[in-house]
């Protein structure tokens, strides 16, 4: 019987055969699944820098999806000491629930519901989106949009800055739904007490 890593990574592959970058961002959202995290993270970072280009992001959710599926295919007798943490996890019987088993208890909506870095980077998706569709009235704040993306090193608190400068230099329609995104996450986060905001207001102050 499979044990519940092992079980989430399926999971997390079959998200990945079906393109559902979000649903394997959330259900890579578990202890032990950090470094399966962060290869879907970089996969969806590759997506979102390449919106216009699909063939690029469809070979790196493949990428990603054949990294993942290699960590439960590892022969059982195979006598090198990769994948056994895993194993180790998956296997413990705790009378009380474990941190990863409750993890996994969660619905996709909870474990997005934990996530600032989702929302903030759903909300950068939504702005880029009407950079690309009306251009003329998002005007040149799109351009932090677009350093963003192509930086992989983007913190969620330079986002949170690169959207707000962006809401305000678009106009008409475009500036509306900027700024319903934004203010969409800052209720988000504020309900969440989030750093990001104390960091963004923090850098205000000093500037």
């Amino acid at each position: 019987m499979k044990g519940g890593i092992t079980r989430r990574i399926d999971e997390i592959a079959k998200a990945l055969d079906s393109k559902q970058l979000k649903r394997a961002l959330y259900l890579s959202e578990a202890k032990g699944l950090e470094k399966h995290h962060a290869w879907i993270e970089e996969a969806a970072r590759t997506c979102l820098a390449n919106k216009d280009n699909k063939k690029v992001c469809e070979e790196a959710i493949k990428m990603v999806r054949n990294k993942v599926q290699e960590t439960v295919s590892l022969p059982l007798d195979d006598t090198s000491l990769e994948g056994l943490e895993e194993y180790l996890t998956s296997e413990k019987a705790p009378t009380t629930p474990s941190p990863t088993q409750t993890a996994q208890a969660k619905t996709d909506e909870e474990l997005y519901d934990q996530c600032p870095e989702c929302h903030v980077a759903v909300a950068a998706a939504k702005i880029a989106d009407i950079c690309a569709t009306n251009k003329e009235e998002a005007g040149n704040g799109c351009e932090l949009i677009g350093k963003c993306l192509e930086n992989e090193q983007t913190e969620p608190v330079d986002w949170l800055k690169a959207m707000i400068q962006a809401a305000e230099q678009a106009k008409g329609k475009a500036k509306e739904e900027m700024a319903g995104a934004i203010t969409e996450l800052v209720d988000y986060l504020e309900k969440r007490d989030s750093p990001f905001l104390k960091a963004l207001d923090k850098e205000e102050d000093n500037g």
